[in-house]
């Protein structure tokens, strides 16, 4: 198979859910399959990288988190997508919610993962115990990304109760993140300075929900707190806090806090007596089920919100969640019974045997297969609507009978309305991509209906066709998606976007309703490639509906094509974007002697190579001089004469 993972952050190791997109890679790649990355950073063997997205007013709590946003690039989703088999998304974000979208548009099969527990985000906002937070943010993530998917992996039984709890509706399977090969007990030297010491170990992030201070508020409580060493691996916002925290409890033995590579923690904990987890809020514990690995007997927080605590094997191995008296009482019990400590560090290294990375990446290859195949018969789950959705946008089922039915009036009413709007739409374009249209010329050849079909690759290429064509009334096909925008949606709908049908029966009234349009003069606009890709310079595979509908009506289709040019003149003062040019070719029709069948193909096939052409030809980039710059003024003006008559203030 080839797999895609999307995660925003991948090469910094200081997060488990990074952690184990690792091993996961690594161990599928082991077995034969091809693992590609996307992810912020740089671009490498396997891995497209993407650019860091900054937040403003909270990029310094994220940074301090150990963790970055990816920004969104569709040519990247495009470059990532377009030979995988599967697309695993492993976080609610940004990042990933524009990645699912596109990957739905390119029909590739998807599950997500539940990496990221509300509480993780809650806690660092001080909101941590505010219950109303966390479960408005369990619906958030169903609501904007998890309502999406047919499945869902989860790293634990725990998460898995979570969200059948909170609604979620998607078929979820449990498969642990595994535990690496290399954390086994291991014999190494200890540190001369902690001979005579008894060192407790933590590892995780230093926020808030993780509760370091707990430990050592417990170790203060202890009987033996001249002999404990305390060691936190891990970075995050609440360290200078706990080091104050530490100077102020004036513990005997500096609490040692740091960031230790993988070999460097191997080595640290096989050489510690001790492991405590004392994290409120856990989806697994990656870090404690390492420890145990390596024989190091765990003191686990009984939290309802971890899922650590169902790996204790003794009684004295759990405590009461923020309590640190009783964690001092099992630390005390520990330290006074080495013998029993070491008989059940053996066990807890053989219970994690079980779940080793090797058993897990097995598993989840099975879950692969079964969502591949489950696609193959359901494709998407069909997302559910809000109620605030039903408000904010129209109709999407209503619009194409709509179209089919218009009146007289209406029509005309539509050709006044988006002609008024080309001409604004002019000046923008203009204004803010330099554009230029060429072979307009090819446009008077055509009399009656027509289909248009142009490269999709910028989010107002739609306005550049409607300029280009100017004054004839254009339709344009579009996906469902796009008429579901909150408000936007009404907007697109009265520019003429007709929602692309999904069913089958759909699609041929759908052909029957463009039938009669075309039979009227109606020019209707196609994007064959389908889903837009910014900047893409190529053209990709198209897709057959609109030469299905011009063989249908044996009507022409008109190639066009963005192509993008260096600035020069005064434009390149202006502006440091690239300019638009829309290049218009000449009108082809589709044969007779043929097939329906053959004659969809062939003159796909002849659009494709007439709009390579295009994008190859010599073009002259626009030199904006002076009386460039007058001429767009007067349109500005006489655009604004237009609107006032049409709308007198």
């Amino acid at each position: 198979m080839h797999i895609t993972l999307v995660i925003d952050q991948f090469d910094s190791l200081n997060n488990g859910t990074t952690v184990s997109a690792h091993r996961y890679a690594e161990e599928l790649r082991k077995r034969g399959h091809k693992v590609t990355i996307l992810a912020a950073g740089e671009s490498g063997e396997n891995k497209i990288g993407v650019p860091v997205k900054k937040i403003p007013l909270f990029q310094h709590i994220i940074e301090k988190q150990g963790f970055c946003f990816a920004k969104k690039v569709d040519e990247a989703y495009y470059q990532a997508f377009k030979e995988a088999d599967i697309i695993h998304f492993y976080l609610p974000t940004w990042f990933c919610r524009r990645g699912e979208k596109i990957a739905r548009q390119m029909k590739k099969p998807t599950i997500a993962s539940f990496h990221l527990q509300p509480e993780n985000i809650t806690y660092s906002i001080g909101l941590g115990k505010a219950k109303w937070a966390n479960e408005f943010l369990y619906r958030y993530f169903y609501n904007t990304f998890y309502n999406r998917f047919r499945f869902i992996h989860c790293p634990s039984r725990f998460i898995a109760n979570q969200l059948e709890q909170h609604g979620y509706d998607a078929e979820i399977r449990v498969i642990s993140n595994g535990v690496d090969e290399k954390f086994k007990p291991m014999k190494f030297e200890r540190p001369g300075e902690w001979q005579d010491k008894f060192v407790i170990l933590m590892i995780g992030r230093l926020s808030g929900e993780k509760r370091q201070d707990l430990i050592m508020k417990a170790v203060n409580l202890s009987r033996y707190r001249d002999r404990i060493q305390l060691i936190f691996a891990g970075r995050g916002p609440k360290e200078n806090e706990y080091k104050q925290l530490a100077r102020k409890l004036q513990l005997p033995n500096r609490p040692i806090f740091g960031f230790y590579p993988q070999e460097d923690l191997l080595r640290l904990i096989n050489t510690c007596d001790l492991y405590v987890h004392a994290s409120d809020a856990e989806i697994e514990g990656i870090s404690c089920m390492e420890a145990m690995a390596c024989g190091l007997v765990p003191v686990i927080s009984d939290s309802e919100l971890s899922a650590t605590k169902d790996y204790s094997l003794h009684e004295y191995s759990l405590f009461r969640a923020g309590d640190p008296k009783s964690l001092a009482e099992r630390i005390d019990y520990w330290i006074e019974h080495p013998e029993e400590r070491a008989e059940m560090g053996i066990k807890y290294a053989e219970k994690m045997d079980n779940i080793r990375v090797g058993d897990c990446v097995s598993q989840a290859e099975k879950l692969y297969q079964e969502v591949i195949d489950d696609f193959a018969v359901y494709e998407y789950k069909e997302v559910k609507e809000s109620w605030i959705r039903r408000i904010t946008h129209p109709d999407v089922d209503k619009i194409n009978q709509q179209y089919y039915s218009a009146s007289l009036l209406q029509r005309w009413t539509f050709y006044l309305f988006t002609n008024i709007l080309a001409l604004i739409v002019f000046v923008i374009d203009s204004a803010l991509y330099g554009l230029k249209v060429e072979g307009r010329e090819n446009l008077r050849k055509v009399k009656g209906g027509a289909i248009t079909v142009m490269n999709h690759v910028h989010p107002m290429d739609c306005t550049m066709v409607k300029v280009a064509v100017f004054p004839r009334r254009i339709y344009f096909t579009s996906l469902r998606s796009n008429l579901e925008l909150p408000f936007v949606g009404w907007l697109i709908k009265q520019c003429g976007a007709l929602p692309l049908p999904v069913k089958l029966g759909e699609k041929i009234t759908f052909q029957k309703q463009l039938k009669n349009g075309i039979s009227r003069g109606d020019w209707i606009h196609f994007y064959p490639e389908g889903m837009m890709v910014k900047h893409h310079r190529k053209l990709r595979e198209f897709r057959t509906s609109a030469f299905i509908t011009a063989v249908n009506n044996n009507c022409p289709v008109i190639p066009m094509a963005i192509v993008y040019l260096k600035p020069q003149g005064l434009w390149h003062l202006l502006s440091k974007r690239d300019q638009m040019v829309l290049v218009i070719g000449e009108p082809l029709y589709p044969k007779a002697a043929v097939s329906k069948k053959e004659a969809v193909q062939e003159l796909a096939e002849r659009t494709r190579i007439a709009m390579e052409e295009l994008m190859s030809k010599q073009i002259y980039a626009v030199k904006w001089n002076l009386p460039s710059v007058v001429r767009l003024a007067c349109i500005v003006f006489l655009t604004m004469r237009i609107i006032r008559i049409f709308w007198p203030v």
